[in-house]
């Protein structure tokens, strides 16, 4: 799935900025869909071993995918590392970066799960073993050749019925107290800050 993903994760996204401060919502959105894509640039040692080839579409077909990155181990060190270096060079808080790049690389893992069976070996390094459920296991890419039509519609309609959930939330005014919570501590998040920069700086002067 490549369009399906982006739809899906824009649809979290306007989910999960009702519960943050407003100002986090362009930063929220942007890190959630990336993310959300960010798992199949594994992809690429797959092309390395075989060139990929024109069927039908637009969109070349891979003769396999190793889905290297598809795993939970990966996404924490994806996290650690780009809500680092947000946090270093856009002085952004470390603890919605790293929610937001968890959020969206962890929904690419549950939405290949919840289409192949197997998916991916999801609870690497704990388990090698390959997990899936598969309610579209006959997934092909059968609209003009770019995604599934039947999986494109849902995330389709997915993100209309968020995006229509939202405004009417917004009239009836019944989301604002949900952007004044309280913050999570910031010292053990700030301290994995602090750490990151130490290693980059060690690294610098070598």
């Amino acid at each position: 799935m490549y369009i399906e993903h982006i739809c899906f994760n824009l649809a979290l996204a306007i989910i999960v900025i009702l519960f943050i401060d407003q100002k986090h919502a362009g930063w929220c959105t942007a890190v959630m869909v990336v993310s959300g894509c960010i798992p199949d640039i594994d992809g690429i040692f797959s092309l390395i071993q075989s060139p990929p080839v024109f069927t039908s579409g637009i969109i070349p077909s891979m003769a396999f995918h190793l889905r290297y990155f598809h795993s939970i181990g990966i996404l924490v060190l994806y996290v650690i590392v780009v809500a680092g270096l947000l946090t270093y060079f856009q002085r952004l808080d470390f603890r919605n970066i790293a929610l937001f790049a968890g959020v969206g690389f962890g929904a690419h893992l549950i939405e290949d799960a919840l289409v192949y069976n197997p998916s991916s070996a999801v609870f690497w390094p704990v388990s090698s073993q390959e997990v899936g459920i598969g309610f579209f296991s006959s997934y092909s890419r059968d609209f003009l050749g770019i995604a599934n039509g039947e999986m494109l519609g849902i995330g389709i309609l997915s993100l209309l019925f968020v995006l229509g959930a939202r405004i009417f939330l917004e009239r009836m005014e019944w989301i604002s107290p949900l952007w004044n919570r309280n913050p999570l501590p910031m010292a053990p998040f700030l301290a994995i800050a602090k750490i990151l920069v130490v290693f980059r700086s060690m690294f610098r002067n070598r």
